[in-house]
Order: C-alpha cells, then sequence, then structure tokens
C-alpha cells in the first residue's frame, strides 16, 4: 500500500489528481493539506502534500535517502500554522511519486526541472527551497538551473556544493571523503536486492540515533553488516511503531532501485553541469543546519560550502546527528494515526517542529520573509 494510501485510506489516492492549477476545492479556516499526484513534462508521477493553500510564502521541502515526504511530518503542522505554503513531494524512485529503473531519470537537472513544474502547477512564482540529505543537493540545484523561482535556500546535513570542475566518478569522491564509502554498495547492482531482503534491519542502520551509531559509513561496513544475520532485537531506531510500519509499507511497494538510483547518477550530473555556467546567485541567503554528531559530514565540505554560498549562516545542532528534522520531535505523537485519520496525519504534529522547525521559523523571520509567527 502506497504512504498517501495508508494516511487516508478511505478517500481512494485521497480524492485528488492535479495535472494543471490549483484545486477547486474549498477549504476552512484551518490550514487543511491536500495530497495530489503530478504530471510534469518528463511523463512521471510525482505524489506530494500541499498543507495550508492559501499561504502567501511557499516552502518546497524535499527529502533524501531513505526517506519520504512524511520525514517532514514534525514541521508541516507548525509551519503551516505560522501562515506558510508547505508543499512536500515524494521525490522521484519514492512512496507515492514513480520509480523508473533508467539512472538518467535521476540527474539533479531532471528533477529541477520536474519541480519547477509542480511550482508552475500549484501557481506558486517563488518558493523557499528546504532540503535534507539527498533533498539537500536536489534543492541547491534548483538554485543553480533556476534560481528566480528560489526565495531563500535551507540545506541540511548535507552541505552546499558547488558544480565540480572536473570529471569525478563516486570512487573519486570515496577516495576524498572516506566516510561516504556507504555509498559505493548504494550505487551497485547489489544494492536494491540487498536492501529489500534486510529491509527492517537497514532502516534500522539508517536510522540509528546519534547516542547510538551503527558505524556503517566507511566502505565495506554496510555490505558487511546487512551480510550477516539480523541482530534479534534490531538496533535502536528512530522510527518505532506505526511510523516504522509506514516505511516499510512504503519501500516494500515500491522497492530499493528508484531511491538507490541517485548514487548512479555521479557522471551523468557532471555531464550535465559542465554544459552550462552555473552559480548562486550573490544575493540569495541559505541556511545550513547540521548536527555535530552526523558522520557523514565532512570537513572539507564545510569549506567548500563557505567559500560558493552567498549570505550563508551556518546552525550546528549541538549532539544531534543526521536525521535532525525527527531528532528532539516526538514520534509518539504519530502513533496509529496513520490508520485513523483521512489526510490529516500532519495535524498530530501539535509541537513546534523541534530545533529544525523552530531555527528556520527564526532565520525566516530575520529575513523578514514570509511575516512567519513564531
Amino acid at each position: 500500500m502506497a504512504l498517501l494510501d495508508m494516511m487516508c485510506p478511505r478517500v481512494p489516492k485521497c480524492g485528488i489528481q492535479i495535472t494543471t492549477g490549483t484545486q477547486k476545492d474549498r477549504f476552512s479556516q484551518e490550514p487543511t493539506p491536500k495530497f495530489g499526484n503530478f504530471f510534469p513534462f518528463s511523463g512521471h508521477t510525482w505524489g506530494y502534500v500541499d498543507a495550508n493553500p492559501q499561504g502567501p510564502t511557499a516552502l518546497l521541502c524535499l527529502h533524501g535517502f531513505p526517506d519520504l515526504a512524511y520525514g517532514y511530518r514534525h514541521q508541516i503542522g507548525p509551519w503551516a500554522r505560522a501562515g506558510f505554503r508547505v508543499v512536500v513531494p515524494d521525490m522521484l524512485g519514492y512512496g507515492t511519486s514513480d520509480a523508473p529503473v533508467d539512472p538518467a531519470q535521476y540527474t539533479s537537472k531532471r528533477l529541477a526541472n520536474d519541480l519547477v513544474a509542480l511550482l508552475d502547477a500549484l501557481r506558486i512564482a517563488r518558493a523557499i527551497l528546504i532540503g535534507h540529505d539527498w533533498g539537500a543537493y536536489a534543492a541547491g540545484r534548483v538554485a543553480l538551473w533556476h534560481p528566480d523561482r528560489v526565495q531563500a535556500l535551507v540545506v541540511m546535513s548535507v552541505p552546499y556544493t558547488p558544480t565540480p570542475q572536473k570529471p569525478m566518478v563516486l570512487t573519486d569522491v570515496v577516495q576524498r571523503a572516506p566516510n561516504l564509502g556507504y555509498q559505493l554498495l548504494l550505487a551497485s547492482p547489489a544494492a536494491a536486492p540487498t536492501i529489500e531482503a534486510n529491509l527492517a534491519y537497514f532502516l534500522s542502520l539508517m536510522y540509528t540515533p546519534p547516542t547510538a551509531p551503527a558505524h556503517i559509513t566507511l566502505a565495506g561496513t554496510l555490505q558487511a553488516a546487512l551480510d550477516a544475520p539480523a541482530p534479534d532485537p534490531l538496533p535502536p531506531s528512530l522510527l518505532k511503531g506505526s511510523v516504522l510500519a509506514a516505511y516499510l509499507a512504503a519501500y516494500r511497494a515500491r522497492g530499493m532501485t528508484g531511491p538507490t538510483n541517485y548514487y548512479r547518477t555521479t557522471h551523468l550530473r557532471y555531464r550535465e553541469e559542465a554544459e552550462a555556467s552555473l552559480a548562486l546567485p550573490p544575493t540569495l541567503s541559505v541556511l545550513f543546519i547540521y548536527g555535530t554528531r552526523d558522520p557523514t559530514i565532512a570537513p572539507a565540505a564545510l569549506k567548500t560550502q563557505r567559500r560558493f554560498a552567498p549570505r550563508l549562516t551556518e546552525v550546528p545542532l549541538e549532539g544531534a546527528g543526521h536525521w535532525v528534522m525527527l531528532e528532539g520531535s516526538d514520534d509518539a505523537l504519530f502513533e496509529g494515526v496513520l490508520s485513523d485519520h483521512d489526510g490529516e496525519w500532519w495535524k498530530a504534529g501539535t509541537g513546534d517542529g523541534g530545533p529544525v522547525g523552530r531555527e528556520i521559523l527564526r532565520w525566516l523571520a530575520d529575513l523578514k520573509i514570509g511575516r512567519a509567527k513564531l
């Protein structure tokens, strides 16, 4: 069962098929979410959440690997209640979006074009781009390929990366940043079948809290962990109960070929970007949020970001790991919500969005963007 079907099981496909403009439904004074499918010129279907569609300033939120639009469950409600329109797609390959098997469909230029087409369909002229992990990379590429559509840029857990100056393959990346060695498995043909055969264990390894790290970042360590029998019980994880069940259902329905295809695009992305002269606009405000205990962040990447990201603000979250959107928030709020709410699961996020939710609202308020309500 697809994730959005689980979120609103009594409304087939959540009752919405959006192909051109805004939805005609009437909405109450509450920041009611819409769920839709969008079909851009690429021909791929994108599923997305649209909370508070009346909001004058839009946040386009992009998730990473292995995540879903549901990864923003703690932030959607607080940001919508603060007055923003919050649009969160399942990225290509995930959840309710299509999952093409060809890695060439996942290059950052193609993704950027589809995401801008989604903004067009929703009649959003400019948006604040927010991304985590691969979503951070994608958000930065939207700002490069379509700078006129980006009002501000927020990247989390993956620093902004400029276009490469010379051809590079993944082995070159890992040689420079050994803590990214796990990507060699994810880019290999063995990735999808290996992960699918060990899905619950894999997710627990990916979502271990920073207080109990899995030590799987170096080359060969993730493969060795998945080749060994899964421990019983599984390692501590940030995903539990109904939330974990939602992720398992989504990945069992879609498989892991699409999500791992992102790791097979290194040389394809270089070819696209080598043909263009791309740089972030010098007036673009950029916020980078990261956990000080995130094992995937290389100091060299932080230095590079500081050279190429204009008007940069960095916010380290002391003691946090990679999953900054989840840490400091309580998933118990969502326990059981997926099975007994019609499309309003995000309203269970009655908190303030955790450290990420607060920091982004504070930053936007400082920039006087969107009249954010703190």
